[in-house]
């Protein structure tokens, strides 16, 4: 079995696809019986030491509210499986998981849905697998309400009009732009619009008593009204002979409001949550985004990405970084100016972020930085936010950055970093806790100096150091997409992840010796000793050998050093094919041989 195939199965297993429709849809013979090692679910599953800890926040009020994850183990609605959790019999909601989430301060799931798929309205009839999903989404609602968790459906509403579809041949009046040739957006300034999105909401809140809300995308994404020709960033035209007589919060307010109508109806006490997804590199936003959060209705929460247009000094240039970042605290100049006008507007206010890794590297459970995870939630609470949504599909593994999230959302940050790594230590490590919270401690250092560019986090070594392949002959060969696990291996073209963009401008590109300083940075901080000379983490596993869950954790930490020194090495390989490339062609054949024979080493 090749490195892709391998790779495809291992992203299928973390999306929690059954192992046997796996090797079915990707084209392979599975192993032999016994040797699969697939043991998340089965463990994940079963009471653990975890649930003895004390619950989070007990007797104390969050200043975060809603704290919002995603299940581990539901399955992906996208390519290359586009498994539908609500379609199979799957109980990916095990009792002792929840409890365990519960435990650790998570009080909200999120799961996607279609309206077309849960809804029958007067314009669209009923989906024949809707009884279905509407079924076991009762069934997951009322199981996750018994562990204090509420269950979000998210959308991203409404969706485009494909071309042939019987709502858009009844109704051409409401169809707009043609975005590629992908469908045409829904005008919501036309009453059939507000009338659909209505009823759909109506129709799914009454059908599944004790939703804890919804959450749309309501710019960004994917196209939905005529707002999504309002781009954030640059210049922008609203075509729409309706829409373009309107202020785009106008155009946000009538998407939004038959939705905030429906659910005061049927479901008062659900919560709607519109999402401005603008993962742009730009440090600013055009003013429509700032005027549009003025203007949100009382029960609705805005919800922003806390880092998108992050910005920083790295190795004397100032550096962008769009999508999400664990390893830059936030929050981004857009965020605080969101921040800033939800304040004078009495905005209720959101933050989307990644709580236990981000795009930076996924092929871990977990990053230990909760050093971090401190500097973002006071950063948060210092602009307001009282609603997170912690995590994408990826990020939510339960385990120390899911409990620290969690003791966070009560922290007052009084006593200051140090003492609350010591505080989240102590339950799990007893006597070690002064010593591992110093490893957090330096793990959070060292990841700060992640390159903060977006192309580094989509193509660059990060998540596959170890077996990157390192080719010693110039041939071009371009470099995989990181999300995408049915992808060739990535090549030798390394400067693909060392661009720098913002909205087609090009922005500042990292050399490789940037990119290399930056890695060695983030290994620097690794390798702490002892008093007596040895490396902690060593010390640590002979100390643990018999305890799993802290051979566990140690383990991340050991795997993250691997992978953080091979992305280094990567970096320093076609540094030095560079160099032996230039030597050789100038003639000083002993730099160039002294060159190759570093590479040889690595």
């Amino acid at each position: 079995m090749n490195r892709t195939a391998r790779a495809a199965i291992a992203a299928a297993m973390l999306c929690g696809v059954a192992q046997a429709d796996i090797y079915s849809e990707i084209g392979v013979p599975p192993p032999p019986p016994g040797i699969e090692g697939w043991k998340f679910r089965e463990e994940l599953a079963q009471p653990s030491a975890a649930l003895k800890l004390p619950p989070v926040g007990k007797g104390r009020k969050p200043w975060l509210e809603n704290r919002i994850s995603r299940c581990f183990f539901s399955p992906i609605k996208r390519p290359p499986f586009n498994r539908d959790e609500l379609m199979d019999d799957v109980d990916y909601y095990p009792d002792a998981y929840l409890q365990r989430l519960a435990n650790e301060g998570v009080n909200g799931l999120w799961l996607s849905v279609k309206f077309r798929d849960l809804a029958e309205t007067s314009f669209t009839p009923l989906d024949p697998g809707a009884p279905r999903r509407l079924a076991k989404l009762r069934r997951t609602v009322e199981k996750c309400a018994r562990h204090g968790i509420r269950i979000f459906i998210f959308g991203i509403e409404p969706k485009l009009v494909e071309p042939g579809d019987p709502f858009g041949e009844a109704h051409p009046e409401v169809l707009r732009l043609d975005f590629r040739r992908l469908g045409r957006s829904m005008c919501a300034s036309e009453p059939v619009v507000e009338q659909y999105i209505y009823e759909s909401v109506k129709y799914i809140f009454s059908k599944v008593p004790g939703l804890g809300g919804y959450i749309n995308i309501s710019n960004g994404e994917r196209y939905t009204t005529c707002l999504s020709s309002a781009a954030p960033c640059g210049p922008y035209k609203i075509t729409c002979p309706l829409c373009s007589k309107q202020e785009p919060w106008q155009l946000h307010l009538r998407q939004i409001g038959p939705m905030l109508r429906a659910m005061r109806e049927v479901a008062p006490d659900a919560k709607l949550v519109s999402w401005f997804y603008q993962p742009h590199s730009d440090a600013t936003r055009n003013d429509w985004v700032y005027e549009a959060v003025k203007h949100v209705p009382d029960g609705v929460t805005l919800l922003f990405n806390f880092e998108s247009g992050a910005e920083r000094m790295q190795e004397g240039t100032l550096r962008h970084g769009g999508d999400y970042w664990l390893s830059f605290t936030g929050p981004s100049a857009p965020f605080r100016n969101v921040a800033a006008a939800a304040r004078e507007a009495g905005t209720r206010l959101g933050a989307k972020i990644q709580m236990a890794c981000s795009h930076e590297i996924v092929t871990v459970p977990f990053v230990p930085v909760p050093g971090l995870l401190y500097r973002k939630f006071k950063a948060m609470k210092e602009q307001g936010v009282r609603d997170v949504m912690l995590c994408w599909y990826f990020g939510n593994y339960p385990g120390l950055m899911n409990r620290a999230a969690g003791e966070l959302a009560y922290e007052d940050f009084a006593d200051g970093e140090d003492a609350f790594l010591l505080r989240l230590a102590k339950p799990e490590w007893g006597e070690d806790a002064q010593t591992v919270a110093g490893l957090w401690h330096k793990f959070s250092d060292g990841y700060s100096h992640y390159p903060l560019n977006i192309n580094v986090q989509y193509y660059g070594p990060f998540h596959s150091s170890v077996n990157w392949p390192l080719l010693p002959d110039v041939e071009l060969k371009s470099l995989a997409r990181t999300w995408k696990p049915l992808e060739k291996p990535s090549g030798d073209f390394i400067g693909e992840c060392l661009q720098g963009f913002a909205a087609g401008r090009n922005l500042q590109d990292f050399s490789l010796v940037d990119a290399l300083s930056l890695a060695e940075k983030m290994c620097a901080e690794l390798y702490p000793k002892d008093a007596a000379g040895a490396d902690v983490l060593d010390s640590l596993r002979a100390k643990y050998a018999a305890d799993r869950d802290r051979r566990l954790d140690l383990g991340v930490m050991e795997a993250l050093r691997l992978i953080f020194s091979g992305a280094r090495d990567v970096f320093k390989f076609y540094l030095l094919r560079r160099d032996a490339l230039f030597a050789s062609r100038s003639g000083d054949f002993a730099a160039a041989k002294a060159a190759a024979s570093e590479m040889d080493e690595i």
